[in-house]
């Protein structure tokens, strides 16, 4: 009765060590996809950020000229509090929600988002 107390136990013991293997491969996959997901959001931010600037940089001379009128011509129309230049997402994220910086930077919730994790707003 002993030996098959024995072999039970062994088996026990061996179904545990498979087990704990398992909790260690899954442990370490789910390290490495968060690793990765970090990658891919810090890559995702700086191709957002220089797409932004390609779109902000006007491609031709008189789109520069065009630009400068408008800006002349609301500047005028502007009380002077308003004169101000636009809010930096990082300020209006300090005082308002994701959506409601989104809502008026312009910009994409799922942007806003993104860079407020990735500065841990």
């Amino acid at each position: 009765m002993t030996v098959v107390y024995i072999a039970i136990a062994c088996i026990v013991a061996y179904g545990l060590l498979i087990l704990f293997r398992q909790v260690q491969a899954l442990t370490a996959r789910v390290t490495q996809l968060e690793h990765e997901k970090r990658e891919t959001e810090v890559l995702l931010l700086s191709f957002m950020e220089s797409m932004n600037d390609v779109v902000k940089q006007p491609s031709s001379l008189e789109e520069v000229a065009d630009a400068q009128a408008v800006h002349a011509e609301l500047d005028r129309e502007r009380p002077a509090d308003e004169t101000q230049s636009a809010p930096h997402v990082e300020d209006v994220l300090l005082h308002h929600s994701v959506r409601e910086t989104a809502r008026l930077l312009g910009k994409g919730e799922g942007e806003v988002a993104l860079y407020a994790k990735l500065r841990k707003k």
